[in-house]
């Protein structure tokens, strides 16, 4: 398409004037019928073009505040896309193949067991007060692991603890901090091996969700081995 054509439709015909102007020569009264409908074409431009430079100069002039409040809320149609977004599982669609990944599944399955999420009822007591979890099951590459999404409240401290097998932890919401100062973002997928030990605390802003697959931990403190024995854990 032309410039000229997306141009709005009077300010083309004032284009068609101009043109109708130089071949008739004027547009003096007692001129052909297509000079007066000219004529009149151009007045009416003239008449829009002014209450266009008029209404211009009045959004430049008009207080600051008045000028913003429109932008203060976003449209409906934006807030609504924004909350379908946050919805669960679109939330985490980032990490749909990595948590697909994590637990050797296809990125169909992730997609379900996350979707689960959104149901309250789906979350259990962890054995800790903060904690929440949802079982997974995953493929045959993770069989005999504790594969889980965990919940943990915001400024949660999880105690120090031994991994007696390989451990891989993929941050979905949230953050935490390990006792060796590194911080654990959304979206970051971390790995201990079999023998490393640490403790972390999770951010005091907000919830942390994580996609955990553990071969095996040993907590230091004997109460807490007592209660991974009673869980089974």
């Amino acid at each position: 398409m032309s410039e000229r054509a997306q141009l709005p439709a009077f300010i083309r015909e004032a284009f068609d004037i101009e043109a109708l102007s130089e071949s008739d020569g004027s547009l003096e009264d007692g001129a052909p019928p297509d000079a007066a409908r000219a004529e009149a074409l151009l007045l009416e431009a003239e008449g829009q073009l002014l209450a266009l430079e008029e209404a211009l100069f009045a959004a430049r002039t008009q207080p600051a505040a008045a000028s913003a409040s429109p932008l203060d809320s976003p449209p409906p149609s934006f807030a609504r896309l924004e909350a379908a977004l946050n919805e669960v599982p679109t939330r985490y669609a980032p990490f749909f193949a990595r948590a697909a990944e994590l637990f050797d599944l296809s990125e169909d399955a992730v997609r379900a067991e996350l979707t689960r999420l959104s149901a309250p009822k789906v979350w259990s007591f962890a054995g800790l007060p903060g904690i929440a979890q949802v079982a997974v099951r995953g493929g045959p590459r993770v069989a005999g692991a504790e594969t889980l999404f965990v919940r943990f409240a915001p400024g949660l401290r999880f105690p120090a603890h031994r991994h007696t097998g390989p451990e891989r932890v993929l941050v979905l919401e949230g953050s935490y901090e390990d006792d060796g100062g590194v911080v654990h973002r959304a979206g970051e997928l971390r790995e201990w091996a079999p023998g490393t030990r640490h403790s972390f605390r999770v951010s005091r802003d907000e919830p942390c969700i994580i996609a955990s697959v553990v071969f095996g931990r040993r907590f230091e403190a004997w109460p807490l081995r007592a209660l991974a024995a009673l869980l089974g854990r």
